[in-house]
């Protein structure tokens, strides 16, 4: 008797619309300080008659630390926020062009407590009916409609918003109850808390907190677990008549109050999982942020740029410190990064300085004309300055070492030494395109104007030079497991018939002007044994990486697959110099903490080995627009009358015993050369056999078993013909135990599809 499997998917695609928040550079704000400049977010893309909703919040600050907006003008403040006064958080209405305009005036006000000032601002068309929390940045819907707590909770859970599904809100913070306080009118509101299970054992039973138990006597304060939110009414609960649900706002109140599931009270519905707003992935909806400081303390912030289709909040970050030529760990810390690909390892650092071999000249001033600066060359934009050696012999015993120097209120900072004569001077050259102002200084009395020459009564002193470690952020997976599924995803069919049909001289058929690669990254891509050069041996390896040949690299870690590159090194990058570039796989990323400023923001992108059309890869940009100042993900709705599709049907059957996957393909006009399917199964009751394919002519068709996968598909390269709706696989797995049914066990990700032009397509599974 044959089974059918209902093999259902959601295909999620990381697509870009023109709308971004783009956040300025971190700064360090004085304490007790008020309205400091906190400007630069800016939004980009949006219709300009567009109702925007736009969240401003200041997640976690320090006490003390506020915002305000400055121009108002054409805002209207969303149910609880008014535009005047301090603020930790404000959601407003407007135009993008008035939301600029407020933004342009945001100023901070700071305490005496020190710490980070994470600013965050989300945007999104605004939704009616619906408020943003920025500091958890979730949306919660007030439901007036008055329902028992078991039909709230049930109903909540058919809802979906921005492709999250609801829950029945959970209320974890006094903060988060203070939200759903100002924002939502009614009173006796259930929100996800009950002790049905074992009386006076309150626990959270929705959401992503869901099993969390906050409570074990009944009672205000009995049984209150730290560090669990608690808020009850005095004297609640008290199971006054086998109450085993909770409300907030209890008699119009601010406080929660126990009721029996016989009650009918209004409801809210949340959405979303994370607890960082930078994680969130609502489609259509667009956040960044910033973190400054408040007080002056050495900082190091990354923004990583993985472009689309990657989770960044399955990367973790160490700070690593050389020394003795070795990378080591400095805190041995591991930060996850945010959803934007932001992570901050600030207190990680070592921040201890040690000896560079330099030498630092320090002056004060003196009686004797120790010192002489000739005029300013013009053509070098320098000045040549001579320290008698007198002051020097003795005391610095290679004087080529001196590197800096603190000469009066005229110069502070590097120089580059010239000359040394024991009997005479020791010559450095200032470079400089300032001249000094000799007449100007404070120290004028000290400064004699000679003939060609300024003459200084000066004392000098001199000490060794400091500087940090060189310091490097290493980069790591989630696991393994995950990190094969997605390098899977990152070189597929597309990529592979993207580099034959770039190398081939008029296409690959023949007959065509071939696909030319529009960036240098793409080259530096496809070249996969990185010797310079993209050659036939390049494509082959990408064949033989596809068909389960042999893999592309010689380690399946993300040392050997991720390559990272300084933001403005990646756009400099061209089909013209990509051959001399830097071309060399790495997860640890090496920065300098020397640059003599506190406030250290690094941006960095991210590619592949072998990603030759970019799927997972940073973009090349012009503009001042980071493509990581996106974080939106839109679900695709596909019909047949999409252009640049294909389809697929799937049926699974139990055929003597044997646990059969058949995907069929029909290509709908589309001069489909190749095809690439991963077919997920579980392993511990299913073995891999095989997979028969039916294809016309003679394509390289490829079916390999991961473990927990199989990977398979057909490319053509000879341009001898093209994949028709005969096209069809069949995957046949052997049970390992006594299964009843098939639903379950094998599910279908990640797909990909390309036509002879090169584009790739995307595959509707019906």
């Amino acid at each position: 008797m044959k089974k059918l499997l209902v093999i259902c998917f959601l295909l999620i695609s990381f697509l870009g619309f023109g709308q971004s928040v783009s956040a300025p550079d971190s700064k360090s704000f004085l304490p007790s300080t008020t309205g400091q400049d906190a400007s630069g977010f800016v939004l980009n893309g949006f219709s300009a008659t567009s109702t925007l909703l736009t969240s401003i919040s200041l997640v976690n600050p320090p006490t003390g630390t506020t915002f305000y907006l400055n121009d108002t003008r054409g805002l209207v403040a969303a149910s609880g926020f008014t535009l005047t006064g301090n603020k930790t958080r404000l959601v407003v209405t407007g135009t993008m062009a008035s939301i600029n305009t407020a933004l342009a005036s945001l100023k901070v006000n700071t305490g005496s407590v020190r710490g980070n000032v994470l600013l965050s601002v989300a945007a999104t068309v605004n939704p009616v009916g619906y408020y943003y929390n920025g500091v958890n940045g979730h949306f919660y819907r007030p439901i007036s409609t008055t329902a028992t707590y078991t039909g709230a909770r049930a109903a909540s859970l058919l809802t979906t918003f921005k492709g999250q599904t609801g829950y029945l809100v959970t209320i974890t913070s006094a903060d988060e109850d203070a939200f759903i306080f100002n924002n939502v009118p009614q009173g006796n509101i259930w929100f996800a808390l009950t002790d049905e299970a074992s009386e006076a054992r309150w626990t959270i039973d929705a959401g992503p907190e869901a099993g969390t138990l906050i409570k074990i006597n009944n009672g205000q304060l009995n049984g209150n677990i730290p560090g669990q939110y608690n808020n009850w009414a005095p004297g609640e609960p008290n199971n006054s008549g086998n109450e085993d649900y909770a409300v907030t706002k209890w008699s119009g109140g601010s406080q929660w109050n126990d009721l029996p599931n016989n009650f009918f009270n209004p409801y809210v519905i949340e959405y979303g999982t994370w607890t960082n707003p930078d994680d969130a992935t609502f489609t259509e909806f667009y956040t960044n942020s910033v973190t400054h400081s408040n007080g002056e303390v050495l900082t190091a912030r990354f923004n990583f740029d993985f472009g689309g289709n990657v989770d960044e909040t399955k990367f973790s970050a160490k700070a690593n410190r050389y020394v003795n030529n070795v990378w080591g760990t400095t805190t041995n810390t591991s930060r996850v990064l945010s959803g934007l690909g932001k992570v901050d390892i600030t207190n990680d650092l070592d921040t201890a300085k040690v000896s560079d071999g330099g030498v630092r000249a320090t002056t004060t001033t003196g009686g004797v004309e120790w010192c002489v600066i000739y005029d300013y060359d013009v053509t070098n934009q320098r000045y040549r300055i001579g320290i008698d050696s007198r002051e020097v012999n003795g005391i610095v015993t290679n004087p080529s070492t001196i590197s800096s120097l603190q000469l009066f209120d005229l110069w502070n900072g590097p120089v580059t030494f010239n000359s040394y004569d024991p009997n005479g001077w020791t010559e450095v050259y200032v470079y400089t395109s300032t001249q000094f102002n000799f007449s100007g200084s404070s120290f004028a009395s000290f400064i004699r104007a000679g003939n060609g020459f300024y003459g200084l009564r000066a004392e000098f002193a001199f000490a060794p030079t400091t500087s940090y470690k060189q310091h490097g952020i290493d980069l790591s997976y989630t696991n393994q497991t995950e990190l094969n599924t997605l390098y899977n995803s990152v070189v597929t069919v597309s990529d592979v018939f993207i580099a034959f049909k770039e190398l081939s001289n008029g296409g690959i058929f023949g007959d065509q002007s071939g696909l030319e690669f529009t960036s240098g990254i793409q080259f530096m891509n496809a070249d996969v044994d990185g010797n310079g050069i993209f050659n036939e041996a390049d494509t082959y390896k990408l064949l033989q990486h596809l068909t389960g040949v042999a893999p592309l690299t010689q380690y399946s870690t993300l040392t050997y697959l991720m390559k990272l590159y300084g933001k403005t090194e990646y756009d400099a990058i061209t089909k013209s110099n990509w051959g001399s570039q830097f071309n060399s796989t790495r997860s640890l990323y090496p920065f300098n903490l020397n640059s003599g400023t506190l406030n250290n923001t690094y941006n960095v992108n991210v590619t592949w080995v072998g990603d030759v059309n970019l799927s997972h890869s940073a973009r090349q940009t012009t503009s001042g627009v980071a493509s990581n100042s996106i974080r939106t993900m839109s679900l695709s709705t596909m019909s047949s009358s999409v252009p640049n599709q294909i389809d697929a049907t799937l049926m699974g059957e139990n055929i003597g015993g044997k646990v059969v996957i058949t995907i069929s393909v029909d290509p709908l006009q589309q001069e489909l050369v190749g095809t690439q399917f991963q077919v997920n199964y579980d392993n511990t009751s299913l073995e891999f056999q095989k997979v028969d394919f039916t294809t016309k002519g003679n394509p390289t068709n490829f079916g390999t078993d991961r473990g927990t996968y199989v990977t398979l598909g057909s490319l053509i390269t000879d341009g001898s013909n093209t994949l028709d709706k005969t096209t069809e696989y069949k995957i046949t797995f052997i049970p390992k135990v006594g299964i009843q049914g098939i639903l379950g066990l094998t599910s279908i990700s990640t797909t990909d599809a390309v036509n002879k032009d090169g584009k790739q397509l995307k595959i509707k599974i019906n």
